[in-house]
């Protein structure tokens, strides 16, 4: 009689624990799915200013913008003589 009390009280240490232990596990779970959906939408959100920087890059360098700033600041293409290019001295 005393070893089956004994044996069901560890069962029910054992069952509480293993319940305890289910509650943690579960806990982490939630908190390691939320940082991964907190990292995923900083990702996302980098990746769509990466493609508005990369939009604005292109639309500076490119030539349209190019002559409009040229044209604002009086710039205009080199006369025969200004050009100079440098390389390696001949020996």
């Amino acid at each position: 009689m005393n070893k089956r009390l004994l044996a069901c009280f560890g069962l029910g240490v054992s069952a509480v624990g293993l319940g305890i232990s289910l509650v943690w596990v579960n806990l982490e779970l939630v908190d390691l799915s939320y940082s991964i959906k907190e990292m995923h939408d900083v990702l996302e959100s980098e990746q769509k200013l990466k493609s508005k920087l990369e939009v604005e890059h292109m639309n500076l360098i490119s030539p349209y913008h190019m002559r409009e700033n040229a044209a604002d600041l009086d710039l205009h293409p080199p006369v025969r003589g200004q050009v100079r290019i440098l390389g390696e001295r001949e020996k």
